[in-house]
């Protein structure tokens, strides 16, 4: 009989977590602004990077847009939303949110917008395109109506393309 200590247990869960990897990596073809994203725990906007653990609740978009004042979390623009996560069934999920009501976000289209799974085995390449406000299929333009892209990869990451 193997008996283990809880913090052993313990030791082991965080070394699965600190193991876990996922590159957020962004490009602005538009010509003004900064590509920067939120997560799930950390409130500052930060730029492409690689994140140690699970990525919940991201938020990406262009702040300092000329021509529109979009705000943190992309309030007022168009945004990529996205979870990158290596514990749980249909871990990685990405969309476009467009939902221009004040109560889900304020959120409209702005600019052309795209992203594709990078790396994360099966999820490597799997991309959704937003090019215009007519052109958006996915996209969530109330809380009920959108696509996300979901797929089952370890430490998938994503590549958003703004423009």
């Amino acid at each position: 009989m193997v008996k283990l200590s809880i913090s052993a247990v313990l030791a082991g869960l965080v070394g699965y977590a600190l193991a876990e990897s996922h590159t957020i990596s962004m490009t602005n073809n538009c010509g003004s602004g900064r590509p920067v994203f939120l997560y799930q725990g950390h409130p500052n906007p930060q730029g492409p990077t690689t994140i140690n653990g699970q990525v919940l609740g991201g938020i990406a978009w262009l702040d300092g847009f000329s021509g529109a004042n979009c705000l943190s979390s992309g309030v007022n623009c168009g945004a990529v939303e996205f979870t990158l996560r290596n514990d749980a069934p249909n871990q990685n999920a990405a969309d476009f949110t467009l939902e221009a009501d004040a109560s889900l976000g304020n959120h409209r289209f702005t600019y052309p917008m795209r992203y594709q799974y990078t790396g994360g085995g099966a999820c490597n390449g799997i991309s959704d395109n937003c090019p215009s406000a007519n052109n958006c299929p996915h996209a969530f333009t109330q809380p009920t109506n959108g696509t996300p892209l979901q797929c089952l990869g370890q430490d998938a990451g994503i590549h958003i393309t703004f423009c």
